[in-house]
C-alpha cells in the first residue's frame, strides 16, 4: 500500500514537472519566434525606424516545436523619406532550435518597388532567399541567393527595360572587425525597351574586404561611411557573354576624409573590343571617350588580346603609366 502511494506521488510530480517544462518551452518558443520576427523587421526598417514603416495583412507563427518561425502575408514597406513603397505577397523566416541566432528567410514574388516620382520596378523569380546570423543582438552576416530573376523597370525619364539573371549570390560579413563583401551574378542580360539592341550577357564576381569596417553592418549604410576607410579588392571580374571578353581588377584601396579614392590596381583585360562595346552600349553619351581610351590601350599594349595594366589613383586622379585617364568623383 505504501509503495503504491509513493508510486502515485512520483507519477504526480513527474507529470507536474513535465507539464511545467512543456509550458516553459512553449513560452520560450513563442518569445524566440517573436525575436526572429523583430530581427527581420529591424533589418527592413534600418536604424531610422521612424522613417520606414513595415506592415503585414496577416502575421502568424509556425514551426513549433522544431523551428522558430513566422510568416507575413502581403508585406508592405514604406519609406517616408524617399516616398517609395515595396510590396510582396509573402515573407517567411525561421530559425532552427539548435541555432536560434541563425535566421533563414524566403520572399515570395512578384514584388514591386515604386515611388511618387514615377520609378517602377517589378521583379519575379524562381527562388529568392536569405540568411541572417546574429551575435550579441547585432547582425554578423547577411546573405542572399536567387535563381531565375526577371525585373522590369521604368524611370521618370520614360526609359524602360528588362533585366534577367540566371543565378546570383551575395553576402556581407563582420569577420573579426573587418567587413567582407562577396557578390556573384551569372548570365545577366539588360534589354532596354527603347533601344533595339540588348546588351551582351555578363557575369560578375566580386570579393573585397574593408579593414575595420565590420561595424558598418550594424548601421544604415551609405557610401560616405567609407571615407577614411581602406581595404583590398581581391577580385572584381566582369565576363562578357560569347565574346569571351573579360576585365578583372585587384589591388588595395583607400578613401581619404574627402571621399577621394587612392590606390594601385592591376587590370587584366581579355578582348578589349568586347569590353569597349559593352561600355559604349551602357553609356552611349560617353562613346567618344570610350573609343579614345580603347585605342590608347591597344597602342599601349601592342594589340595583344590579353594584357595586364597597372593603374594608379591619387586623390581621385587615375593614371596609366604617365598617361592621365581622368578624375574619379568623391564619395
Amino acid at each position: 500500500m505504501a509503495r503504491s502511494t509513493r508510486t502515485r506521488k512520483f507519477l504526480k510530480w513527474t507529470l507536474t514537472v513535465l507539464i511545467a517544462v512543456i509550458v516553459a518551452y512553449a513560452l520560450g518558443w513563442f518569445y524566440i519566434a517573436r525575436t526572429v520576427k523583430a530581427r527581420i523587421f529591424t533589418l527592413l526598417q534600418g536604424q531610422g525606424q521612424q522613417n520606414v514603416v513595415v506592415n503585414c495583412e496577416d502575421i502568424g507563427y509556425n514551426g513549433f516545436p522544431a523551428k522558430f518561425g513566422f510568416f507575413c502575408d502581403d508585406l508592405h514597406v514604406r519609406d517616408r523619406t524617399s516616398d517609395s513603397v515595396f510590396d510582396a505577397p509573402q515573407l517567411m523566416a525561421e530559425a532552427p532550435v539548435y541555432s536560434p541566432w541563425s535566421v533563414l528567410a524566403t520572399l515570395t514574388g512578384p514584388a514591386t518597388l515604386q515611388n511618387d516620382a514615377g520609378m517602377l520596378l517589378r521583379a519575379e523569380w524562381q527562388d529568392f532567399g536569405g540568411k541572417l546570423i546574429y551575435r550579441g543582438g547585432a547582425p554578423r552576416l547577411v546573405s542572399f541567393d536567387f535563381e531565375a530573376v526577371t525585373a522590369r523597370f521604368a524611370d521618370p525619364q520614360g526609359r524602360q527595360g528588362t533585366l534577367t539573371a540566371e543565378q546570383g549570390q551575395g553576402l556581407v560579413r563582420n569577420d573579426n572587425g573587418d567587413l567582407d563583401v562577396a557578390l556573384n551574378l551569372n548570365e545577366a542580360v539588360l534589354r532596354p525597351q527603347n533601344n533595339a539592341e540588348a546588351l551582351p550577357a555578363v557575369s560578375v564576381n566580386l570579393l573585397a574586404t574593408v579593414d575595420d569596417g565590420g561595424a558598418l553592418l550594424e548601421t544604415d549604410f551609405h557610401p560616405q561611411m567609407l571615407r577614411g576607410k581602406s581595404g583590398i579588392v581581391n577580385q572584381a571580374a566582369l565576363a562578357i557573354g560569347e565574346s569571351q571578353s573579360m576585365m578583372a581588377v585587384s589591388g588595395r584601396f583607400a578613401f581619404d576624409k574627402d571621399g577621394y579614392l587612392d590606390g594601385r590596381f592591376s587590370f587584366e583585360l581579355t578582348g578589349i573590343d568586347g569590353v569597349a562595346q559593352l561600355a559604349a552600349l551602357s553609356f552611349p553619351g560617353a562613346a567618344g571617350v570610350i573609343n579614345s581610351v580603347t585605342g590608347l590601350v591597344k597602342n599601349f599594349t601592342g594589340g595583344q588580346r590579353t594584357v595586364t595594366l597597372d593603374v594608379r589613383v591619387e586623390h581621385g586622379r587615375a593614371v596609366l603609366g604617365f598617361i592621365p585617364l581622368g578624375k574619379i568623383p568623391p564619395l
